[in-house]
């Protein structure tokens, strides 16, 4: 069972996991911090008590005395460090020259405080794992308004599927039935393209909702260039295009191949500088190569991803339908951006 339907509810859960996560755990990293600071202040305070409480019976040997030269520096019954020793320096009774030193191991204080950092460590973790916990929580039920909204979508995408459907198909027969009776008129030749653009965008909502199941058979690549071509040359004459053309056959989905055919070569003319236009095709026995001039790609790794575009133009699904078609056929589909030009290049399988 798949936790995500889509790679936009997966983006969107790891970002709302993040956010929350590392929120909630600077919060509690600072607090143990504050924490730690304050066991190690109160086990300074409690060691300063205990010597100042040896200072008036000396019984016991916790900790050493010496004598020093008194310092006017230091104060009495005051807590300093040194590299080894805590001390604190107590007064003799009618001696004015010289004081106690009573002092405490530095490396028993690091043990003791070896022991409170185990004891931190130890919270943090059960804290960390508990914030883990409720970011999970969290984020998984912070991503279902994103998820009603793409299931509602998918539900208007398919509506608009099956009511547009049925009208498409009404003006192809009778778009024929008008062709037979006027063969000659240049009106219905672009009244048909112009259905035959509606359609393919009919037919690539439909891949996007319900798929394509892939049927491989062997198909002259060649011949479904040539067909795709020819519609988009009645609709953009302006654009120069140069094709290299060998015939190749492979054991390929003819359906398939020929919507990504389509929505490649679409994208070729339609995304297209306004003047001097062009386009290069190569096709040979590996691979299909489709060039074309265009303005500057801002975000290149982004152009597969659905509803991506860079312009007003578009639904921004045609590349998207071609990667998941060409990934269930076995090809490989690249998309690199320079300056003044896009190539797109397919790989097939061997």
């Amino acid at each position: 069972m798949k936790i995500f339907k889509t790679r936009y509810e997966k983006e969107a859960f790891l970002k709302s996991f993040l956010l929350f996560f590392l929120s909630i755990e600077f919060l509690v990293s600072v607090i143990l911090y504050f924490h730690y600071s304050e066991l190690i202040h109160s086990f300074k305070d409690k060691i300063s008590l205990e010597m100042k409480n040896y200072s008036y019976t000396f019984e016991g040997d916790r900790f050493k005395v010496d004598l020093e030269k008194k310092n006017p520096d230091r104060a009495f019954y005051q807590l300093y460090e040194d590299n080894d020793e805590f001390y604190i320096l107590v007064p003799i009774p009618f001696a004015e020259n010289e004081v106690f030193k009573i002092s405490y191991p530095k490396k028993e204080f690091l043990d003791h405080i070896k022991t409170y950092q185990k004891e931190v460590i130890t919270e943090f973790l059960i804290s960390s794992s508990i914030v883990i916990i409720i970011s999970l929580i969290f984020s998984y039920i912070s991503i279902n308004p994103l998820r009603k909204s793409i299931s509602l979508i998918e539900e208007v995408t398919r509506d608009i599927i099956h009511d547009i459907n049925t009208p498409i198909s009404s003006i192809l027969i009778n778009l024929k039935l008008l062709k037979l009776k006027y063969p000659s008129e240049p009106e219905i030749k672009r009244i048909q393209l112009a259905v035959k653009q509606l359609s393919y965008l009919h037919e690539n909502l439909k891949t996007l909702t319900e798929g394509i199941k892939i049927h491989k058979e062997e198909i002259n690549i060649k011949e479904i260039v040539e067909e795709e071509l020819k519609i988009y040359e009645s609709l953009y004459p302006d654009i120069e295009v140069e094709k290299h053309l060998k015939d190749v056959y492979k054991k390929l989905d003819k359906k398939a191949l020929k919507r990504v055919i389509s929505n490649i070569l679409g994208n070729a003319f339609k995304h297209n500088l306004s003047k001097n236009g062009w386009i290069r095709i190569y096709l040979n026995e590996n691979s299909l190569v489709v060039e074309n001039s265009s303005k500057s790609v801002k975000n290149p790794e982004k152009v597969f991803d659905r509803y991506y575009r860079e312009g007003q133009r578009g639904l921004g699904l045609g590349l998207s339908i071609v990667k998941r078609l060409c990934d269930e056929m076995g090809c490989k589909v690249t998309f690199k951006a320079f300056e003044d030009r896009v190539r797109i290049k397919i790989d097939f399988p061997h």
